[in-house]
This record gives structure tokens, sequence and C-alpha cells, in this order.
């Protein structure tokens, strides 16, 4: 039903209200019917007599003497009372309107406002899909890094398991095996494999992808995404030191945070490689600040120039060269740290170098 309809509807349904001068007619009316109904019927049942045309002549004096009366006393109070009533009348209708159109408007609002915030909820929905497909699609490079640096890293180890494992075998060929070579060696073995087993563990615990928040010590994370790109800054003659105070922790997720650090680190590899810097250096710093933990990762890279610095957080923005980045590491980062774990993630040149800074 549109406005129009429902105006005509409602307008339509005009007051009925009797006319004050129909009711005084109809009073006056009665009046008479009822004196000449009592002039000829009560002789009959009581024998009596009146003179008609005296008691008429009466009658009719006593309507005209009572019509003003009856017109001021009753029909002008009851006429006024009923245009009171119409008036009334008219603007409820009115009202009745104007509530029926207000009605459709909300009804229309709502309707608009529920379809709105459907498209609101499937874009945000796009959003999120389209976020963990990016840290997916990074976490993904950063393994690729990461496997790289795992095989490094365990091709010294393996190759002293071997040496230990001909030893073994030389002594006992040559009659020079005792039980504290076979103990040495078992003992020196067992080592490296438990550190190849955790560095398999950090790996895993990596690539598994939290769901839920949780609170975790963040000189535990850092120590663990160290353990999976020591090798690369070893092998690059990068130095890294870690500066904690207290115990900081964060609730949040473990994993994501770790890509953070190993996204910022990385970058700063990549940065000293371009650079040619001479004695590069990476120092992390952990401590709490106005309830907030705080990490900074800082390098002696040379620092960021200032035209493209407030460029650095765009998705896909990279300075390397071609096939060399894919320019969303520090995209990704951004969003992790402030979007999903509702913290701040800040750049600026310091002293031969740039620093980034977290706090959560």
């Amino acid at each position: 039903m549109n406005k129009s309809m429902v105006a005509s509807a409602i307008g339509s349904e005009a007051p009925k209200v009797i006319s004050p001068i129909r009711l005084l007619a109809r009073i006056l009316v009665v009046l008479f019917v009822a004196e000449a109904v009592i002039m000829f019927t009560l002789p009959l049942f009581f024998h009596t007599e009146i003179d008609p045309v005296a008691n008429f002549a009466d009658s009719v004096m006593l309507i005209i003497i009572s019509a003003p009366f009856l017109w001021f006393l009753i029909a002008r109070p009851l006429h006024t009372t009923a245009k009171e009533i119409e008036r009334l009348n008219v603007n409820i209708a009115a009202r009745a309107v104007e509530l029926e159109m207000q009605n459709i408007e909300l009804q229309e609002t709502y309707q608009n406002l529920k379809v709105e915030t459907a498209a609101r909820h499937r874009a945000m929905e796009e959003l999120r899909d389209k976020d963990q497909l990016l840290i997916q699609q990074g976490r993904m490079a950063a393994m690729g890094e990461m496997l790289g640096n795992i095989a490094h890293q365990w091709r010294q180890p393996l190759n002293v398991v071997g040496v230990k494992i001909q030893e073994l075998g030389l002594s006992f060929r040559y009659g020079e095996l005792t039980k504290e070579l076979v103990d040495a060696n078992v003992s020196k073995v067992m080592e490296i494999l438990q550190h190849m087993s955790l560095t398999i563990t950090v790996f895993q615990d990596f690539t598994m992808p939290e769901k839920e928040k949780g609170l975790f010590k963040l000189e535990q994370v850092i120590s663990n995404t160290i353990q999976l790109v020591k090798e690369s800054l070893i092998k690059a003659g990068i130095s890294l030191t870690v500066n904690s105070v207290g115990d900081p922790q964060i609730n949040g997720y473990s994993n994501e945070f770790s890509q953070v650090l190993m996204s910022i680190i990385l970058n700063a590899k990549d940065a000293f490689m371009e650079q040619g810097t001479v004695n590069p250096q990476i120092t992390v710093s952990t401590y709490s600040e106005n309830g907030k933990s705080v990490v900074t990762i800082t390098d002696n890279g040379g620092g960021i120039k200032e035209d493209i610095a407030d460029k650095i957080f765009d998705p896909y923005f990279t300075t390397k060269e071609l096939g060399k980045g894919t320019g969303i590491g520090l995209f990704l980062s951004k969003t992790i740290i402030e979007k999903n774990m509702g913290g701040r993630l800040s750049f600026r040149n310091v002293a031969n170098g740039s620093e980034f800074r977290m706090e959560v």
C-alpha cells in the first residue's frame, strides 16, 4: 500500500455527527407528538374530558417558549461539541495518515539498512579472507627462505654426525674403541639430533595456523624466530643482539608475531646487502611501557629515504629489484600487529639506520 492510498483510505471516513438544527427539530417533533398522544389518548383511559383546542394551544405555546431554552441549553452546546469532535476527528485522521507514512518510511529504512548491513558483512568477510590469504602468502614466502636456512643449518651438524659415526667404525676396526669414546660420540650425536629436532618443532609451530589468541612470552618467540634465521644472518656476516628487560608478555597470535619479526629482520638483511653495509648489526629490544609490551628492531643499514618512508607499509610497494620482493611483507606486518592484535607498528629513521617499533 502506497502513501496516497493510505491517505485516501483514512481521509474518506467522514465523522458522523447529527446536525444541531436536526436535533432541535426532532426534539420539537417528539414534544409535539407526545403532547398530541397525551391529549387524545388520556381521555380514553381515564374517562376525562380535555379541551383539545386549549390543550393543543398550550402545547404549542409550551413548545414555542421552550424552544429558545432548548437551543441555548441543549442544541447549541451539542453543536459546539459536534464541531469540536469533527475537528478532532479530522486531526486524528491526519495524524493517522502521518503516522502511517512514517511507519512506511521506517519499514523502508529498515529494509535498506538490512540490505546495507548484509552487504557490509559480506565485504568484511571478503576483506578477512583476503587478509588471511595475504598472510598465508607472506608466510609461504618466509617458509621458502626458512627452508633454505634450515638446509644450510643442518648441513654442518649432519657432517659432524657423519664424522662421529665414522670415528666409531674406524675405532672398532682398529681395536681402539673404548666406552669413553662411545659415550662421548653418542652424547655429541644426541645433542646435535636434539638441536635439529628443535629446529623442526620451531618450524612446525611457525607454519601452524592459530585460530584463537593466547598469552605468550616475547623472549621465547624472539628466540624461536632467531633460531630460524640465524644461519642466514651468520652466512651474510650480520650480528644480531637481543636486549630484554623484564619478562613482557602479549595476548595474541605468537606465530603471526614471529612472522612480523622475521619479515622485519629479513628486510634489514636485504637492506644490508643492497647498501653494502660494513659490520651490519641488528638489535632487538623488548620492554614494558605504559602497560604495553614493546619490541624495537634497530639496524645500521642507512635508513629509508624520507620521500618513500610513508609508503613502506603500502601493499605491493617495494624498493627491491623485480623478482626479489613482493611488497607485502611490511603491509602484512602492520595488518597483523594493528588489525589482528590491536597494537601499533611504526617506523622511524635513527642514526645510521632505521627502527621498527611494535606496541601491543
